[in-house]
């Protein structure tokens, strides 16, 4: 079974690059290593529930989360990109299925993240998932504007942002940087329906993130607690970075991404300003010998300790960095950053060692280096390599490169 399905992708991907063989990264190798890996993936999940989240990279299997986790949706947005890739409807049905397990969380008002489980499922099954009739298009765009009702609901208006964690929750509204990835759920849900207050809230938002989250020199606080009362700070803290004074890579890499997703959708200059400027913040301390960012850009390198990667901060930061070249033209800032980052994630994938038995794309992402998490596959790691990779290729075959 493993066999046949492995052979069909591969052909159909034989079929395409056979007109677009790029000479940079090695794109045919680079996708028929990932397919490989989410085959064997698909058919170890066969008759399971749960959802994919981390894994050990010694283990063959990995950790599964209910329907509740803000993780959900990623292994479906992964499946709609190998569709994407490949044209292979195996994926595309995988894709249907997985989608369909998520469809409740559009009701869900109890976290800010449904952005993420919506968009990189039912957001995507409209952009690449071939819809043809009406009634489903119209279903999957009634659950976008459903999703998008529900966030709305955690919207604060004395501190003019949507609630993130529900922690504190009476005294404090707790506003992490990762919310700007949720976004694009207004946005997309006031292009479907043409509800101003959906873009209203997205606006308010990220005006205040950019107001408090950002310091001088554009590092970013992960969190900003808010008084519930009056709207104004209470405090900035760092809950999955090293120190409230540092600069969480994965933090900045969810920042330069919403807000170069918000430029793309408003056309408001100012979000693109901070989207250069957290990017640079990013580019200017990566380090020099692959490009794949420390968990912490803080973090101390010269004290003989341990320091992990984080793979998925690598991944979304490649991904942003890709929409900026398409939006600027910069191409040594933007798509060459990318591609050396991709280049430098090659050390760090699932086959980089005889003894990762993980069917995954990718290893070494950090999840919360507190609680000794990480070196592990995330599920969002390869699902940003994926979109990282496809646009990556999509810009090669248009530049002739």
């Amino acid at each position: 079974m493993f066999r046949k399905l492995l052979l069909a992708s591969i052909l159909s991907v034989a079929m395409l690059f056979a007109v677009t063989e790029s000479e940079l990264l090695n794109s045919d190798d680079i996708l028929y290593y990932s397919i490989r890996q989410y085959t064997k993936l698909s058919l170890s999940l066969n008759g399971k529930n749960g959802f994919i989240s981390t894994g050990n990279p010694l283990s063959p299997e990995w950790n599964l989360s209910e329907v509740g986790a803000w993780t959900v949706g990623f292994y479906g947005g992964s499946l709609w990109m190998l569709y994407k890739l490949t044209h292979d409807d195996y994926w595309k049905s995988l894709a249907l299925e997985y989608q369909e397990r998520v469809k409740p969380r559009q009701f869900d008002t109890g976290t800010h993240d449904v952005g993420f489980v919506i968009m990189s499922t039912y957001g995507l099954a409209l952009e690449y998932g071939n819809i043809t009739d009406n009634a489903t298009r119209r279903e999957y765009e009634q659950i976008i504007n459903q999703t998008a009702t529900s966030l709305s609901t955690r919207f604060h208006p004395l501190s003019g942002c949507l609630r993130s964690w529900n922690t504190h929750q009476g005294s404090e509204v707790t506003v992490i940087i990762d919310n700007m990835m949720n976004l694009e759920l207004l946005f997309r849900a006031h292009e479907i329906t043409g509800n101003a207050t959906f873009v209203e809230i997205a606006l308010s938002h990220a005006n205040r993130t950019i107001e408090e989250h950002f310091r001088e020199d554009y590092g970013v606080f992960h969190v900003v607690g808010y008084n519930e009362t009056n709207g104004e700070v209470a405090r900035k803290y760092n809950a999955q970075g090293m120190a409230d004074n540092s600069t969480w890579s994965r933090g900045l890499a969810w920042a330069i991404h919403g807000y170069t997703t918000t430029y793309q959708f408003t056309g408001i200059e100012l979000y693109l300003e901070t989207a250069e400027k957290a990017a640079s913040y990013f580019i200017e301390r990566l380090p020099q010998e692959d490009s794949v960012a420390y968990w912490d850009f803080n973090a101390p390198l010269d004290n003989g300790e341990y320091q992990p990667r984080d793979t998925a901060a690598a991944t979304i930061a490649a991904h942003a960095f890709l929409n900026l070249y398409e939006i600027t033209g910069n191409k040594s800032r933007y798509f060459d950053t990318a591609e050396a980052i991709l280049n430098g994630l090659e050390n760090y994938k699932a086959n980089s060692k005889p003894e990762y038995q993980i069917p995954a794309i990718l290893v070494n992402g950090t999840v919360f280096f507190y609680e000794n998490d990480f070196d592990t596959s995330i599920t969002y790691a390869d699902f940003y390599y994926l979109r990282a990779f496809d646009m990556y290729r999509q810009i090669v075959e248009k530049l002739g490169l």
